[in-house]
């Protein structure tokens, strides 16, 4: 599936702004599901999988321990 939702340095963006990773995660998850959503109509990709909170939390949380670190 093509990677066109949310980037990282949306996320950290996202993050320095205020929002919790909660937050951040909720938003990424929503944009995901819908391409997903999109993505399901064609009949290649129609078990294409929704995203659970805890998969963009972890995904999220990721992101931002990568930031803090520095790498």
């Amino acid at each position: 599936m093509n990677n066109n939702y949310m980037r990282d340095d949306e996320i950290i963006k996202f993050w320095k702004s205020g929002l919790s990773k909660y937050q951040v995660a909720e938003m990424y998850r929503r944009e995901y599901n819908q391409r997903v959503k999109i993505v399901r109509y064609d009949r290649r990709h129609r078990y294409e999988r929704f995203m659970t909170k805890y998969e963009a939390l972890a995904y999220v949380e990721k992101i931002i321990l990568k930031y803090i670190k520095g790498d």
